[in-house]
């Protein structure tokens, strides 16, 4: 699918930015600190938010190409029946999950847009440093929405199903 192809490669330029970011941000407050003593109050804090963004998108990337862990000794040993219920089953729980946890988060980042919280360093409101958490949770589901739909296909064409090791785009 072409939309979740892109949703990918946007999450990989994202890793990439944001390592990068980090790298920089990082490396330019340890001279400034060893050799001018200086620095600046305010890194310490994007540098962590930075490391959620790129934590989250690493995760939904992790989704998409199926290298997360996971243990399917005990489907394989069920009759083929209930071995098709079980690749059906684990991209529903997946999308139901990350739904879920998008909707949650989208609550939690209103909540604190409502109280108005900004943080004590750089002054930003605290929602605008965790609007990411709902937007990565959507996109692990939009990515589960693709394994069930692959699984799906797989299913009508009567192709052999496994659980998807790892996926090159």
């Amino acid at each position: 699918m072409m939309i979740n192809r892109m949703i990918y490669h946007f999450e990989r330029w994202l890793i990439i930015l944001t390592f990068v970011f980090i790298f920089c941000l990082s490396f330019l407050q340890v001279i400034l600190r060893y050799f001018f003593n200086a620095g600046f109050a305010w890194v310490p804090e994007i540098v962590v938010f930075a490391f959620i963004i790129l934590t989250l998108a690493a995760a939904s990337t992790g989704v998409k190409s199926g290298v997360h862990i996971g243990v399917d000794v005990i489907v394989k040993i069920l009759p083929a029946r209930f071995q098709t219920f079980c690749y059906f089953l684990t991209p529903i729980a997946g999308l139901v999950l990350y739904f879920f946890m998008s909707f949650l988060t989208y609550r939690f980042v209103l909540s604190f847009k409502d109280m108005g919280q900004v943080s004590t360093i750089t002054e930003l409101p605290v929602w605008m440093m965790i609007a990411y958490l709902p937007i990565s949770f959507f996109l692990m589901g939009i990515h589960y929405c693709e394994s069930l739909w692959e699984t799906w296909q797989k299913h009508k064409k009567g192709e052999p199903m496994e659980v998807k090791i790892r996926e090159h785009i």
